[in-house]
């Protein structure tokens, strides 16, 4: 059995088991408290955790793959990562809008997650991943900065954090910054990417719906 890119394969691994162990402790704690934007943040580390595994799985067996298989594993890794940014501004916009505020706010999310089903649908570069992701982040710190409701403003410092660390992690793939020839910018991107993980985490456990 021949690894292509082994040690992106493993941290594409960890960052799946890392984010879905988030993911469940999100969901649960959203479902006990009865705070919807909790669980629907927790959607958002469940698709992460997806694209991280099927991501892995390309990297790490890519060789071995018939080419319509290792498609099919790309395309979800693309489509994961999407669903995962529009829950982002779901559980926001849960948290932070009411009454036809929010209303526009989920149309908008389901516009934005279409666009970028039908753009993804013919293309593969992770650029596009690493553009939709982004904007999501920067409207959801705008909105967190923006919004008097509570149920934001407890959350707001996490997830400035968490979005400060996404735009280094983002540069890196963007610049393929790669400290060493076995550990590339694909893998320095998923360790930053944890660490971002675990801080957009703590805030979203304190999510309030408004």
């Amino acid at each position: 059995m021949i690894i292509t890119e082994p040690m992106t394969m493993a941290t594409d691994y960890v960052m799946g088991v890392l984010a879905l162990v988030l993911a469940v402790r999100l969901i649960r704690a959203g479902a006990v408290t009865g705070r919807t934007p909790v669980w629907v943040w927790g959607l958002a580390f469940m698709a992460t955790a997806s694209a991280s595994f099927f991501g892995g799985t390309y990297h790490g067996f890519i060789q071995m793959l018939p080419v319509g298989t290792a498609g099919v594993l790309w395309k979800m890794t693309l489509m994961s990562t999407g669903i995962g940014s529009a829950c982002l501004l779901a559980a926001v916009a849960l948290a932070g809008t009411t009454g036809w505020i929010r209303r526009v706010w989920f149309v908008l999310v389901a516009v934005k997650l279409a666009v970028y089903v039908l753009w993804m649908s013919t293309h593969d570069d992770f650029i596009f991943v690493i553009a939709d992701y982004g904007s999501a982040l920067l409207v959801m710190l705008v909105l967190v900065w923006m919004s008097s409701p509570a149920g934001l403003r407890v959350a707001a410092r996490w997830i400035t954090a968490g979005v400060a660390v996404s735009v280094v992690a983002a540069l890196i793939q963007a610049l393929k910054l790669a400290p060493h020839p076995q550990f590339n910018h694909n893998d320095l991107f998923h360790v930053v990417q944890m660490v971002a993980l675990y801080l957009l985490y703590r805030g979203g456990l304190l999510l309030h719906r408004s």
